[in-house]
């Protein structure tokens, strides 16, 4: 599975279109940038990323660790529900919840919070955020969920902007 990430190296860091010897930069992650990685090998890691016509595959070569630091380190906040501290996110638009198999489930609605214990992203769309929880107009927490799994995947926004003032979905980064 993906992991969603943020870039806290506080560099600004290339992105390429392949890992060989004709790579070419076709991009940036600027600090405090959210993307997903795809994958590792090495000192490659292939990502998911807003790229300058939208979302856009790309690799990253010998990028520093700071790089690659889960979402789930800055959280808008954390909450307790049924005696479990999640990481919460807060949201600017609305955006659609799924089920695992990516399923419609419901939205998450502007202004409220999804709650979720790791920085784990969907693999087919690793612009999707897994969540446990997500909170109701009234301020309540619905647990999200399908008929074996109990998580799902929150669209993130991260294909209309991945800066901590653009996205959707946002922590303290």
């Amino acid at each position: 599975m993906s992991q969603f990430y943020i870039n806290k190296s506080g560099s600004t860091i290339r992105v390429y279109n392949s890992t060989d010897s004709s790579r070419i930069q076709i991009g940036t992650l600027a600090n405090r940038e959210a993307f997903s990685e795809i994958g590792s090998e090495g000192d490659f890691s292939a990502i998911k990323f807003l790229g300058k016509n939208g979302l856009a595959n790309g690799y990253l070569i010998n990028a520093p660790v700071a790089t690659f630091t889960p979402c789930t380190d800055y959280p808008y906040e954390s909450v307790k529900i049924g005696g479990t501290t999640y990481k919460a996110f807060k949201f600017r638009r609305n955006s659609n919840i799924y089920t695992v198999d990516g399923t419609y489930w419901g939205k998450v609605a502007s202004g409220r919070r999804v709650a979720c214990l790791t920085a784990l992203a969907g693999s087919s769309h690793p612009e999707w955020k897994a969540i446990n929880y997500v909170e109701n107009t009234n301020g309540g927490w619905i647990e999200v969920f399908d008929d074996k799994l109990r998580y799902g995947f929150v669209d993130t926004g991260l294909s209309i902007g991945s800066g901590p003032s653009s996205i959707s979905m946002y922590g303290t980064w």
